[in-house]
């Protein structure tokens, strides 16, 4: 199992070859020595993460940057339970982030109060195992994020879309975003379900002005813009930190990472 482990490992570190970021997830680092995480940033900004570190958490400031992932230095706390005082203080929004834990070994005896459901890792440790760690959650989170939350019936499976926290009934019409109902028009329904049809690819104005307005139309692409800001309003997303539809310059709009 350990050489098992070094392998994986060692196949991070591999892929640790200098490289351009066409696409970088963003962490926050909470540690109260920040000097203690240098080499486990380099490496992360290596590859490809955006790395942002806090001496403390302060929910209301970095939970405003849409982290992908947290990561808690809890190592060498004296409390009790450290994790559980991290949950007890966090908003519900940030609470769905992936989150990994760095503890240390008295944190992992029997009688400890870490709960067996959280992500750890034992502090200090190579910072290519940190990396290892960091893939294999977001992996995992990816991998939820397309499972439905929902129980539908069996026969509307299909009509049942979702992309993050948005659910989309085609078959009503229907947009929730944690079960409360978005009222969105016609046209910004059809602009969100082109979008999330394209899987991350990138729509085109004009593409989506043929699809949604037809080739008849003859009025400026402007109006698409017009459509997409008013459907961001109704989601709360924004063009400068979006979470649901991203803004390719000169282009087009895609789904946000």
């Amino acid at each position: 199992m350990q050489k098992q482990a070094e392998e994986v490992i060692f196949a991070d570190m591999a892929s640790l070859e200098p490289e351009v970021c066409e696409m970088t997830r963003r962490i926050i680092v909470v540690s109260p020595f920040p000097g203690r995480m240098h080499e486990l940033m380099r490496t992360l900004m290596e590859a490809c993460f955006d790395v942002l570190v806090f001496h403390r958490w302060e929910h209301t400031e970095a939970g405003a940057l849409q982290p992908d992932l947290l990561i808690f230095d809890v190592s060498g706390s004296q409390d009790e339970d450290p994790v559980g005082a991290f949950r007890e203080n966090m908003h519900p929004v940030h609470a769905a982030v992936p989150t990994l834990f760095l503890v240390d070994e008295r944190m992992l005896e029997e009688d400890s109060a870490v709960g067996g459901h959280e992500e750890l890792l034992v502090w200090p440790a190579r910072p290519q195992e940190g990396l290892h760690h960091v893939r294999r959650i977001l992996r995992s989170a990816a991998s939820r994020t397309l499972e439905t939350s929902f129980e539908p019936e069996p026969e509307s499976v299909r009509d049942q879309w979702i992309f993050k926290d948005l659910r989309i009934d085609r078959r009503r019409m229907t947009v929730y975003r944690g079960g409360a109902r978005i009222d969105l028009t016609k046209t910004e329904y059809e602009l969100l379900l082109l979008l999330i049809e394209g899987q991350g690819s990138v729509r085109t104005r004009e593409e989506m002005l043929n699809r949604i307005w037809g080739t008849q139309y003859f009025g400026g692409s402007n109006v698409v813009d017009v459509h997409v800001k008013s459907l961001r309003k109704k989601l709360g997303d924004s063009a400068g930190k979006p979470l649901y539809v991203a803004t390719v310059r000169g282009v087009g709009y895609r789904l946000a990472d």
